[in-house]
């Protein structure tokens, strides 16, 4: 019998590999004729999201050590982490633990993620692949509706199983009113190596990605964040915590992620 060639033609790998079974969905191919489809119109990409934030001041030089070149951090550094629930999304419910410092990139306020972690495999092979989150999976411990006698609201991140990375404690004091919406911009350091070794990058480049969250229940509280540093393999405690600024709780959100229009190589 004759030999055939494979069918799979470079027009069709514009998802993740396997190309012919890809591991989560694949967003349909641009269209430049067809009509842009405006960010408000479309449906939330995750739904009952519950979000336990804390923010702390951090040391400027140990944020510019992890920082890419091309932005910038003043003196007065804040990072937060985000303890994260996802009811349900286009991956399913999965828990999720985001470190964000804040930063600036070609003068406009922005948010860069240095380190992610989560529970779901689809969610972090989209968001490693596409978007340049350094996402990792871990074991994550995190329900706002778990009843307690203390009546504090917990979060544990451990990566391997065992090693414990951060923990977290809420004590709620009163609602406020949540705001209608609320944007998050963000960039990351996206970086596919060369298959060849010593080469450079095959990808090097920041990529844009605008996080908004709708509604909720807001409650402030008291907080108090502790990242262990037992490990060095995971180092969210090279963004040290040098004062505490604060703690919030937001339940039963929604949330969409706006895509980036243009991304900007290294």
């Amino acid at each position: 019998m004759p030999s055939i060639a494979g069918k799979i033609t470079k027009d069709q790998c514009y998802g993740p590999i396997p190309v012919h079974a890809p591991p989560y969905p694949v967003m349909p191919r641009f269209d430049p004729a067809a009509p842009p489809v405006e960010t408000a119109s479309r449906p939330p990409d995750f739904s009952g999201v519950d979000i336990l934030e804390f923010t702390y001041r951090t040391d400027q030089n140990a944020v510019a050590e992890i920082l890419p070149a091309a932005l910038e951090v003043d003196e007065d550094v804040t990072a937060t982490v985000m303890f994260v629930s996802y009811g349900f999304s286009g991956a399913g419910p999965y828990l999720e633990v985001v470190h964000r410092v804040h930063c600036r990139f070609r003068d406009e306020e922005v948010s860069y993620v240095p380190h992610i972690y989560l529970t779901n495999e689809p969610a972090m092979l989209a968001g490693r692949e596409a978007f340049g989150y350094p996402k990792l999976l871990a074991d994550i411990d995190f329900d706002p509706s778990r009843r307690s006698v203390d009546a504090m609201v917990t979060g544990r991140l451990e990566r391997p199983a065992g090693v414990e990375l951060a923990t977290a404690q809420f004590k709620p004091f009163g609602r406020i009113a949540a705001a209608e919406s609320t944007a998050l911009k963000q960039i990351n350091l996206r970086v596919i190596p060369s298959a060849v070794p010593g080469q450079d990058p095959s990808v090097a480049e920041l990529v844009p990605t605008l996080v908004t969250v709708y509604g909720g229940e807001n409650w402030l509280g008291q907080g108090s964040l502790r990242l262990t540093g037992a490990s060095d393999f995971s180092p969210l405690h090279r963004v040290p915590i040098v004062e505490n600024l604060g703690a919030t709780l937001l339940t039963q959100a929604t949330m969409s992620l706006t895509l980036a229009t243009e991304t900007y190589p290294l």
